[in-house]
């Protein structure tokens, strides 16, 4: 068993327990610690993983943007111990390793929440993908046009969607936008300076 605490990002304040072989860390739905995919963004989707190695846990970073780190040191590979920081990029979110008990078990879960954080609805998640649930999420990896099947609007064709017009990125808007301004403000003070 292994007892997770996070202490900072935005669920901070919970606790988790798991009794598995493999501990998923991300912002993707089906993680079995994810973050708020709105407020911890230094966290990748599958950022990292905790797997169950000779009768102890093991850090692992799964190729996240921006790196894992255990107590203040960036690590690809690395045995976890009680008291341990875990930081999910440099200044993410924080799991603390609370305790580690006996030798890990077979995928069987017992996450816990804290009852003072309020737990995410996973219908609201800025992640979740209508019609896929994360059982499913494994098999439809190997089959991508399978996730459209069940989908309750239909989709595009993509022919369609290349011959619209492609919009101009946000830069070019705010840059554009800036120009405007600069113009005004010129047109206003040449005339109060007349």
């Amino acid at each position: 068993m292994i007892r997770l605490r996070q202490t900072k990002g935005a669920d901070s304040g919970r606790e988790l327990e798991f009794d598995q072989d493999l501990i998923r860390i991300g912002r993707m739905p089906d993680s079995d610690v994810n973050f708020d995919p709105e407020v911890d963004l230094d966290a990748s989707g599958r950022h990292a993983e905790i797997r169950s190695e000779n009768g102890r846990y093991i850090l692992v970073d799964a190729g996240s943007r921006n790196g894992t780190w255990l107590n203040g040191q960036r690590v690809k590979h690395a045995a976890l111990h009680t008291d341990d920081e875990i930081e999910l990029g440099r200044g993410g979110p924080k799991l603390k390793v609370g305790a580690l008990q006996g030798r890990p078990g077979r995928r069987r879960s017992i996450s816990r929440t804290s009852p003072t954080v309020p737990r995410r609805d996973p219908r609201f998640d800025a992640m979740t993908v209508p019609g896929v649930t994360g059982a499913r999420l494994d098999e439809t990896a190997s089959k991508p046009d399978s996730l459209t099947e069940d989908l309750p609007f239909p989709l595009p064709d993509r022919g369609s969607t290349r011959s619209r017009r492609r919009r101009p990125p946000t830069s070019l808007l705010w840059g554009a936008a800036g120009i405007v301004l600069f113009v005004a403000i010129v047109i206003v003070v040449g005339a109060s300076v007349r």
